[in-house]
């Protein structure tokens, strides 16, 4: 099945939001008003009204979440924070039909499940971008590169913060961005919702901050050395993570030099030099919006990211 775009936004179209992980007690007013300032008009899921742990049960979350992003009077579906929910009902979505009206899909954390599960069976590109917790003024910046990509606007992401790692070169690489949180990403490997084995070759896989300490980092990372897919996928883009630093005896972890050893490791002599990247992303930090399942281009001496088209 080919990758499908979602849809352009343009102004005066309506943005639906829910809370597909877990409840919040978010600003519904502040997200209306932001999103009127941007041009666009919102409505509001049940589940952004719901309290508990989850803000409602499996089969809720899963009827809602299918119904905004196809029959529902919206054009995109934000999601109004992570958590610890969407995993439960993953396994209760139709696909193709979300596949069919292509509508785009925001969110991170937690929303990687969703994520990962839309790339792989609806074959459709989503939106790792900020969500309606991030969306207040002081993440000005933010919210305007999340309208940037929704609208087609955003093509390349420059300066990225730090100088990549691996083969020197005028250009270092260009594949299909898939991937999210780190932990996540972890739990689903092995299941049906993770990498297809024969898209890995072509993968930039993105890993999202989760704030973590160290060993528990590598721990993940070797299961990954182990799997074989690190010695794989074409290359890393890390977004920031924030914890990577040791006890008092202990050295800093660094997480790009780590993961690029593990990649080198038994690498096969067709695939071509592996590298890492670094892209400001998530938690209270600079958060810029990538489409999961678009094709990008990174380029060693600008140090940017070049965004194929990834709406139509």
């Amino acid at each position: 099945m080919e990758w499908k775009y979602p849809t352009c936004l343009k102004r005066g179209m309506t943005i639906g939001c829910i809370a597909p992980a877990s409840s919040s007690d978010e600003s519904l007013n502040t997200i209306q008003q932001i999103c009127s300032e941007h041009g666009y008009n919102i409505i509001f899921g049940e589940s952004c009204y719901r309290t508990g742990l989850y803000g409602g049960s499996p089969e809720e979350q899963s009827e809602e979440f299918e119904w905004m992003m196809t029959k529902a009077p919206c054009d995109a579906v934000l999601a109004l924070r992570g958590g610890y929910g969407t995993m439960r009902y993953v396994d209760c979505i139709d696909y193709d039909a979300i596949r069919k009206y292509g509508k785009p899909f925001i969110g991170y954390s937690d929303c990687t499940a969703l994520h990962m599960a839309i790339n792989r069976y609806s074959r459709l590109v989503t939106y790792h971008g900020p969500m309606g917790v991030d969306f207040t003024k002081a993440r000005t910046q933010d919210i305007a590169h999340l309208f940037e990509a929704l609208e087609g606007r955003l093509r390349v992401i420059e300066p990225l913060p730090e100088p990549p790692r691996g083969a020197i070169g005028t250009e270092l690489g260009e594949g299909i961005l898939r991937g999210g949180n780190m932990t996540m990403l972890s739990m689903l490997c092995g299941t049906p919702y993770f990498l297809e084995d024969d898209s890995i070759e072509d993968t930039i896989l993105f890993l999202e901050d989760i704030g973590e300490a160290p060993y528990k980092l590598d721990r993940i990372l070797q299961q990954w050395r182990l799997s074989g897919l690190l010695s794989r996928i074409k290359g890393l883009m890390l977004g920031t993570f924030t914890d990577c630093e040791g006890d008092e005896d202990e050295a800093d972890y660094d997480i790009g030099y780590e993961v690029l050893r593990y990649m080198e490791e038994n690498r096969k002599r067709h695939l071509p030099d592996p590298f890492v990247c670094y892209v400001p992303t998530g938690h209270g930090t600079p958060h810029q919006t990538l489409p999961l399942g678009g094709h990008v281009h990174f380029r060693y001496i600008s140090n940017t990211i070049v965004l194929s088209p990834y709406t139509k």
